[in-house]
C-alpha cells in the first residue's frame, strides 16, 4: 500500500427485495433502478464501523442482478397519534399508498476506507476482512429500507456483472457530508442542516464508477442552491 493510497474492500450484497426510494417521490414511492452510494455505505457500516477511525468512500458498484420492479400497496395512517392528548381512530385517518420494490438483486460494492485521526489503514482493512469472512455485523444490513434484508459475503468470482450499459440519470449520492463522518442523528444534534447530494451515474457493462464526494461531479448543496 503506497503512502497516498487508501485500503480498498469489496463486498457482495444481495437480497430478495430492495427499495432505494427516489428523493422526489411523494405519494407513490418509486425506487431507483440500482443501489445508491448512500445505501451501499450504510450496508458496509452495518458490517464494520468505527466513526472515530475511518469512513467509507464508495468507488464502484457492479450490478450482478438488477432485479425486476413490483409494487406493494399498504394502508397507512395519515398522522401520528398522541395517546394522552389526541388519540386517533385508524378508520378515520388512513390512506392507501404504493411503494415500488426490486425483486432478486445482487450487487458488488467496492469502497475505500479513509482513515482519520492517525488510524493505521492496514489495521482497519484487516479487521473488516475478518468480520466479512466470519459473517459478522453490528446489525443486519439492508437494501434501502429495513424490511429489505441484505445478505453479504466475500466476492464470488463465479458471478460477473450483467452485460448492460445505461445512462441512469440523476440519482441520490448521500444524505449528508460523508467527510464529517457523522450519523444523521448526531448531525441534527449539532445543528447542521441535512441536505442531500446527487450524481449522474452511467452503467457500463454492469459497472458504475462512483466519483469521490469532493469531485466536481457531485451536486452538493451550498445554501439554497446546488453546485
Amino acid at each position: 500500500m503506497s503512502e497516498n493510497s487508501f485500503p480498498t474492500v469489496t463486498v457482495d450484497l444481495w437480497g430478495d427485495i430492495a427499495s432505494f426510494t427516489q428523493s422526489e417521490s411523494k405519494v407513490e414511492r418509486r425506487t431507483y433502478p440500482v443501489i445508491t452510494p448512500s445505501a451501499a455505505r450504510g450496508a458496509l457500516c452495518a458490517i464494520y464501523m468505527k466513526p472515530a477511525e475511518f469512513y467509507y468512500q464508495i468507488r464502484q458498484i457492479q450490478v450482478i442482478r438488477e432485479g425486476t420492479r413490483f409494487m406493494i400497496r399498504r394502508n397507512e395512517v395519515t398522522r401520528k397519534a398522541d395517546l394522552k392528548h389526541n388519540p386517533i381512530t385508524v378508520e378515520d385517518n388512513h390512506t392507501q399508498r404504493g411503494a415500488e420494490y426490486l425483486r432478486d438483486v445482487y450487487y458488488r460494492i467496492t469502497a475505500e476506507m479513509i482513515p482519520i485521526n492517525g488510524t493505521d489503514p492496514r489495521k482497519i482493512k484487516h479487521e473488516f476482512e475478518q468480520r466479512l469472512k466470519g459473517g459478522k455485523c453490528f446489525y443486519q444490513p439492508f437494501l434501502g429500507t429495513k424490511e429489505c434484508i441484505a445478505f453479504f459475503s466475500p466476492v464470488d468470482e463465479e458471478k460477473q456483472p450483467i452485460d448492460k450499459s445505461e445512462d441512469l440519470g440523476i440519482m441520490l449520492y448521500d444524505i449528508f457530508d460523508i467527510r464529517k463522518n457523522q450519523p444523521l442523528n448526531t448531525a441534527k444534534k449539532n445543528g447542521n442542516t441535512i441536505r442531500a447530494s446527487y450524481y449522474h451515474p452511467r452503467m457500463i457493462h454492469g459497472c458504475i464508477d462512483v466519483p469521490p464526494y469532493d469531485s466536481f461531479e457531485i451536486f452538493k448543496p451550498e445554501g439554497d442552491t446546488y453546485v
